[in-house]
């Protein structure tokens, strides 16, 4: 009897285990959520974000650092805005000047960017590679030496990298001259028309 009162109990147990397991994955399903698809990757893993007018492959966005990246991303949404800007009053039947400021933005963001970008992961690169050939360096007559050339390598890249946050700086004051440009253009545009409208 108690043979059979332990497969009883053991089978409800199964059913009990069967139909809450059941239940949370329906749970689940109701709030929109699918269990077991969630993975935690690492942010170095995760692919660089989508460049809309930017010509950066994704190697030259992977290894830089969040704060360029995040740079990169505003000065990338300021050159499409403006991009559309310009569409827009083509497609309103204006021609558009390419202002001298314009011109230089758009080689600095088709051409000089995308080198500077390499000439810094190209410092950046070699730093980790004297890096790893003084870690196996292991004597002490090499420490002093060591201690030295890391100070030199840190303040090269270090350099680098503020040299390439001050174009980027620059670059992006002049995409919001440029944009402030846009918009005082078409405020003085409806002000005459405005000035127009009172006149008759």
């Amino acid at each position: 009897m108690s043979v059979l009162i332990g497969a009883v109990g053991v089978a409800a147990l199964a059913a009990a285990g069967y139909v809450g397991r059941k239940g949370w994955l329906a749970f689940h399903r109701a709030v929109g959520i699918t269990p077991g698809t969630l993975k935690y990757v690492e942010p170095s893993q995760l692919p660089p974000p989508p460049m809309l007018q930017l010509t950066l492959v994704d190697d030259q966005i992977k290894g830089l650092p969040p704060a360029i990246v995040e740079q990169l991303l505003r000065i990338d949404g300021k050159a499409d805005i403006l991009q559309q800007w310009r569409n827009e009053a083509v497609q309103a039947g204006q021609t558009p000047i390419v202002s001298e400021d314009e011109f230089m933005v758009s080689k600095l963001l088709q051409s000089r960017l995308p080198e500077l970008i390499e000439s810094y992961q190209r410092i950046a690169h070699h730093e980790e590679l004297l890096q790893q050939a003084a870690n196996r360096a292991s004597t002490t007559a090499y420490a002093n030496r060591q201690a030295h050339s890391e100070e030199q390598i840190s303040e090269n890249k270090a350099q680098a990298l503020g040299l390439l946050l001050e174009v980027l700086m620059k670059i992006e004051t002049k995409l919001d001259g440029l944009l402030e440009g846009c918009q005082s253009e078409a405020l003085q545009q409806m002000q005459v028309m405005q000035r127009y409208l009172d006149q008759r």
